[in-house]
């Protein structure tokens, strides 16, 4: 009975196997080591020396952590509007801003009216959700020790004139410097969603496609009605995508904790996409075989190959006048 059917169980087994461990390797991307970490710094200030000051003492921290530290790669970039389009590239993971009059404002910090410098900082989480993390750490850590500067610059300015330090400014030196946290491409902490599910869809889908492919190719089925092989093929493939389908979710939710507003819209359209990859996949196969053994390179498989080719080309090229299409009519 097993021998019978064996690549129609090996298609089920081997699907649902991957489906499980391709998520289950998916856990150690929680915890990454970044380097040359890309961050930028937006001086709003620039004419100022003591903002000058401050954006070369963020540029001096160029690592983070003790063992296998984290490395930064500071860039300058010259405005708020030139940052958000590098943002929306995916250029940088983060961004401090140095707003303007920062330094005016700091040198009243020690007068009867003072005025607190302000910085932003700025978090890309659809850079990478883990590692925006770590930057919105980093960045609490900078600005904290930037405020601690200043209250200790002030200090020291009043010791050294051996004057006791106002009310009014000993209140404003405790915390002398405005912060606004700001995250840009919010991604409700789904952390590498995308790869978590491409893999394991994509893979179980190879090993399904392969298993029926030889399944069809089996001498106890060969003599079977060509209609019926077929239906047996497509019932099996959908009832294996819907499992993968619902079950790939589970998994991330058991082996990973992500949670989602709506997990029978993330099943469906996990099994959608499994089934569509089985469908590519087994209707190539079909069409052009798998192992090659002609003696030449002008044959049925090699034809069969070239328009395959050439439909792919085609919907690649399609896509691109479409999107430029779409871009004239929104303009």
């Amino acid at each position: 009975m097993f021998k019978k059917y064996k690549f129609w169980l090996l298609a089920a087994i081997g699907g649902i196997a991957l489906s499980f461990i391709m998520v289950l390797s998916q856990i150690p991307t929680v915890h990454t080591t970044v380097k040359n970490l890309p961050l930028a710094i937006v001086n709003e200030d620039p004419t100022n020396p003591i903002s000058k000051k401050i954006v070369d003492q963020l540029k001096k921290v160029t690592s983070v952590g003790d063992k296998n530290p984290t490395t930064l790669k500071w860039t300058t970039v010259k405005s708020n509007a030139a940052l958000k389009q590098d943002m929306s590239k995916q250029k940088f993971y983060g961004a401090i801003i140095i707003k303007r009059h920062f330094g005016e404002n700091m040198a009243t910090l020690a007068t009867a009216t003072p005025t607190k410098p302000s910085v932003t900082t700025v978090i890309n989480q659809a850079k990478n959700p883990t590692v925006s993390t770590a930057v919105t750490n980093l960045f609490s850590h900078m600005t904290t020790t930037i405020s601690g500067t200043i209250s200790k610059d002030i200090i020291t300015q009043f010791a050294s004139h051996q004057q006791p330090i106002p009310i009014v400014v000993a209140k404003t030196i405790a915390q002398p410097l405005n912060v606004t946290n700001q995250i840009v491409h919010p991604t409700e902490n789904k952390v590498n969603a995308t790869a978590i599910y491409f893999q394991p869809l994509w893979l179980s889908s190879v090993i399904i496609s392969l298993m029926l492919f030889y399944a069809a190719k089996d001498g106890q089925l060969r003599g079977k009605n060509k209609y019926r092989l077929a239906a047996m093929q497509l019932i099996t493939a959908a009832s294996l995508a819907i499992f993968i389908g619902i079950m790939t979710p589970l998994y991330t939710t058991w082996l990973l904790d992500y949670h989602f507003q709506n997990f029978w819209t993330i099943a469906l359209f996990a099994t959608i996409a499994e089934f569509s990859f089985i469908m590519i996949i087994l209707g190539i196969l079909s069409w052009t075989g798998f192992i090659y053994y002609h003696d030449g390179i002008w044959h049925t498989s090699t034809f069969n190959l070239l328009w395959v080719m050439a439909i792919g080309m085609f919907l690649l090229i399609a896509k691109v006048f479409l999107s430029q299409t779409r871009n004239i009519i929104a303009k």
